[in-house]
């Protein structure tokens, strides 16, 4: 069994979702004591703002023609759909900045859907977990109610778009 993990935090020390996360995590692995853990952190590493501009530009383009830049950007997709892929189940910690999704994560996602065996349903009914957080309060009658524009879209593209459980 393996686990694909996605960090999102920008500050990892005091990060709540990665707490979730690691919680998660925890108890995936005392249900799968040897399994493997994939991770991916893109608050600590987060993907050139250009690579999707760069794999957007290589559709169409025969592969003799592709630029540097479009060659790595199509191998980064691959890479991310593997990491996916190759899991048997996705945990996703991502907070909400700026009461929407933040721009690292954002291009994690443009650039991973790229990959035709990502946007052609490969990830349908593969389990995943979700952890997310929110700074404050957004409840109804609350000041900063509707204000999460993260959580709404992050679900909609992981389950109705990638189709995961």
């Amino acid at each position: 069994m393996s686990l694909f993990r996605l960090d999102a935090s920008v500050i990892p020390a005091t990060s709540q979702s990665r707490a979730l996360a690691d919680l998660v995590e925890a108890e995936w692995s005392a249900e799968h004591p040897d399994s493997v853990v994939t991770r991916r952190d893109l608050g600590t590493n987060p993907l050139s703002a250009t690579t999707w501009r760069d794999i957007v530009t290589s559709m169409g383009v025969q592969d003799a023609d592709l630029s540097p830049e479009q060659r790595d950007a199509k191998a980064l997709a691959a890479t991310l759909a593997d990491e996916m892929l190759n899991a048997d189940a996705l945990l996703f910690a991502i907070p909400l900045y700026n009461w929407g999704v933040a721009a690292h994560v954002k291009s994690w996602y443009d650039l991973a859907y790229t990959d035709p065996r990502i946007s052609g349903g490969a990830l349908k009914d593969k389990p995943a977990v979700l952890a997310t957080v929110l700074g404050g309060n957004y409840n109804p009658g609350t000041p900063k109610e509707g204000w999460d524009h993260s959580t709404p879209w992050l679900r909609r593209v992981l389950e109705e778009v990638w189709g995961v459980d």
